[in-house]
């Protein structure tokens, strides 16, 4: 993913560290590793099954040129439908050329490939670039494929607040061992990833409450009141309270999201190339998109800030995806109003009514036509 940059010290966001050893939650499948050992032992492949559903087949994996001239890559999702498929606004805000859209990459070899025109990159309106929108619940845009996808069910929609649910995190990018001071690379890079985590707070409840406790925080109500951001950190497997930022800024701030010692195996975070891509929650029933990837932060960036730990709060400084460090995805929920109206089809007797209507139309063109001609 493209290296912007915001205040604070957010870094535009894979999967780095994690599928599990052991099964908690809504009945998991049980992957095959846990988040110490190599990347080559979590990633999924086309038809993998978690809780009997082939959730990850719809995670899509965009590349493209940027206006620069250099190539990036990020994630994405394919909607219920197969016409559309939901990424980050800074993923599709500046490429030129048509973007490659790839489903069912696995090995090198993708199942399905469609392409975007930039005319059919459809960026949230209130979108005003990584720097100014990235944490206002608006990281958002909708891909118009070349051709719908019908070989892969899309993924429906979550329409509820999900802060304090686990979910299931999927990308294409760069990837590394949570516990480990190497910087995410893409040695594995012909392969998705997955991973869990838990939403612990939303980022606007983080910021408020940062401000309440440390005056100079600068929360501003107004910047938040577009959409949700939901924030997660890595927590430490090994129940390392040192690297559960998320808890220690609960703490100094006298409350109580942060999810503890989280899912301990299971526990991972997105790193470079998972911009765009899904964090699903389970419904009982379906998999559905609940937040889109957006942004990551260091631990030890949060700690500093605000006095409460500082270099020991994340185990890497040059691993932007280690236990400790932080990620934001843009809920959903709140932007389904503006993603409906993008991907709405009208039903078959909609249109039967417009193809009425143009008769109609045309009918009377003709009859006005024939009374000029008399």
């Amino acid at each position: 993913m493209r290296p912007s940059f915001k205040a604070l010290a957010l870094v535009a966001a894979a999967v780095a560290g994690c599928a599990a050893q052991a099964s908690t939650g809504p009945g998991h499948r049980v992957p095959n590793t846990g988040n110490t050992s190599p990347p080559s032992d979590w990633r999924f492949a086309p038809g993998q099954l978690f809780n009997g559903v082939a959730a990850l087949d719809a995670v899509a994996r965009l590349t493209f040129t940027a206006s620069n001239g250099f190539g990036y890559a990020c994630s994405g999702s394919l909607l219920a439908g197969g016409a559309h498929v939901l990424t980050a606004a800074h993923c599709a805000d500046d490429f030129v050329g048509n973007m490659s859209v790839q489903f069912g990459w696995y090995n090198g070899v993708a199942a399905e490939t469609r392409s975007v025109s930039v005319i059919n990159a459809i960026v949230h309106p209130q979108w005003l670039g990584f720097g100014n929108s990235v944490d206002r619940g608006i990281d958002l845009a909708i891909l118009r494929l070349s051709a719908p996808v019908t070989s892969i069910a899309g993924y429906n929609l979550s329409t509820t607040n999900d802060v304090g649910k686990e979910h299931l995190m999927a990308g294409y990018g760069t990837t590394q061992r949570g516990d480990v001071n190497l910087p995410t690379n893409w040695n594995d890079g012909n392969f998705g990833h997955y991973a869990f985590n838990t939403f612990d707070v939303s980022s606007r409840d983080f910021n408020q409450a940062v401000d309440t406790t440390f005056p100079g925080w600068s929360f501003n109500e107004a910047y938040y009141a577009p959409g949700v951001t939901y924030m997660v950190d890595f927590d430490n497997p090994n129940g390392a309270a040192v690297n559960n930022t998320l808890g220690r800024v609960a703490g100094a701030t006298g409350n109580s999201w942060a999810s503890g010692a989280g899912l301990g195996a299971n526990e991972g975070l997105i790193a470079g190339g998972d911009s765009g891509g899904p964090d699903l929650v389970w419904n009982g029933s379906q998999w559905l998109l609940s937040g889109v990837h957006s942004w990551g932060w260091q631990g030890s960036s949060v700690c500093s800030l605000i006095n409460v730990g500082g270099n020991t709060c994340d185990v890497a400084a040059d691993n932007g995806s280690s236990y400790g460090d932080l990620s934001g995805s843009t809920a959903v929920f709140s932007a389904a109003g503006w993603i409906n109206s993008v991907t709405a089809v009208p039903e078959p007797q909609t249109y039967a009514l417009m193809l009425a209507g143009l008769a109609a139309v045309a009918q009377m063109a003709r009859r006005r036509k024939a009374a000029v001609s008399a």
